[in-house]
Parts: C-alpha cells; structure tokens; sequence
C-alpha cells in the first residue's frame, strides 16, 4: 500500500507540476509569464536617438545575509545590464568585465590576435549605475495537504522580497545625481512532497525569489528610463 501511496503521489505531483493552472488559482495577481512591472516598460516611449546617453553598470555589492546573496547580486548586475540595452534609451559600456576586455587589447597590441582593439580607446560613460542589494529574504508562508502511508502531498508558499538601492553618478565629476530605491515583495505558491520515514526524500516547487528579483529589477530600469532617458 505505502508503494500505491507514492505512486499517487508521484502521479499527482507530475500533473500538478505541468499544469499552467497552478499559478492562477493560488496566486491572485499571476506573475508566472513575467512581472507585473512588465507592462509599465512597454508602456515607456521610443527613445530620441540624438539624447542617448553612455553608461555604465559596476557590479552590485551584496549586503545581505542570504545564503545566496553574492550569486544573486552578481545575476542581478547582468540583469540590469541586459534590461537597460534592450530598452535601447543608452549605449552601455562594459565595465564589469573590464579584465577581459584589457587581455583582448593586449593580445591584440602584441599581435597574438587579429583587430584594431588596441589602437582605440575605451568609450567613456557619462553616467555610472552603482549600487547594492540590500535585502534578500525568503520565507515559508504555510502549506496544506494530505499525507497518508508515510507520504506527504501539498501545496506550500513562499514569501520572497529583494531591496535593491542604486545610485547615479556624474562620471565626470564623480557626484550622486541621484538615488533609486526599490524593494519589491512576492508571494507565491508551490508544490511540496515527500515522506515521514527517512528514506528518499522531499521537494518543494516555488519561484518567489526568482519573480521578486525580476520585478524588482524591470521597476529599477523603469525608474531609470524615466529620468535619465533618451527623451
């Protein structure tokens, strides 16, 4: 019987985890397509091609306690990155990456590659993106189920909230133009499973952390096209 049991277990969690449903009867306001900030950056106007702007993005500080803290940090610098190019209202010079790109002139100025990399300068950025993330925290929200046989089926949720504080910086002068702060909470549902006798194991299915880090970032571009844009 307690075979049956994880066979209906199994069973049920293979159906539950492909169902697109899931999200939308647990969660009221579903994210699982993208953030609910998505919309306001459609919604931003076509840059002017003569106002764009050079910048730049140094790698986040972590300043949290989260056990994943330097890994999401350094993800969430990339990700900005990436959300500020396709908005296409800045040039973005690299900067994080700055070692590879000075390896790539010199091998080029010794002649070990081919390109004119060594004969150009760098682009210089008029505005620096630097900041830190400031709050990392997920928390478990409860969980209803059924367990029988030793085997345990549910449905689980998880708090997640991300602080991210940016700052603006003249890079000619080196002044703080300006301060973006953005914090951003998601609660989400998942799937737990498992069992009480020691043997095998058990999981949980919830994306919070994922979906609070995005919605939290695509707010920063926004706030960030909005006052520094190609307008």
């Amino acid at each position: 019987m307690r075979v049956m049991m994880y066979a209906v277990v199994g069973s049920v969690v293979c159906v539950l985890a492909g169902c697109s449903d899931l999200d939308n009867a647990f969660n009221p306001t579903p994210t699982t397509a993208g953030s609910r900030v998505a919309p306001k950056l459609r919604e931003l106007p076509a840059p002017n091609p003569n106002n764009v702007k050079i910048v730049t993005v140094y790698r986040f500080e972590n300043k949290t306690k989260f056990v994943y803290g330097s890994e999401i940090s350094n993800g969430m610098t990339d990700q900005l990155i990436t959300g500020l190019v396709k908005t296409r209202h800045f040039r973005v010079v690299e900067r994080a990456k700055l070692d590879d790109l000075m390896t790539e002139k010199d091998l080029q100025q010794n002649g070990a590659a081919s390109g004119q990399a060594s004969t150009t300068k760098l682009l210089g950025a008029q505005l620096i993106f630097a900041g830190a993330v400031t709050e990392l925290d997920e928390t478990g929200g409860g969980q209803i189920g059924i367990a029988h046989w030793g085997g345990a089926l549910g449905i689980s949720s998880k708090t997640a909230q991300v602080g991210l504080d940016l700052r603006v910086i003249d890079a000619a002068t080196g002044e703080i133009l300006d301060s973006i702060d953005v914090r951003r909470k998601v609660r989400k549902s998942g799937i737990s499973a498992g069992h009480r006798w020691g043997i095998g194991g058990s999981f949980s299915i919830s994306n919070a952390m994922d979906l609070a880090v995005r919605e939290c970032l695509d707010e920063a571009v926004f706030q960030i096209v909005s006052r520094y844009g190609a307008q």
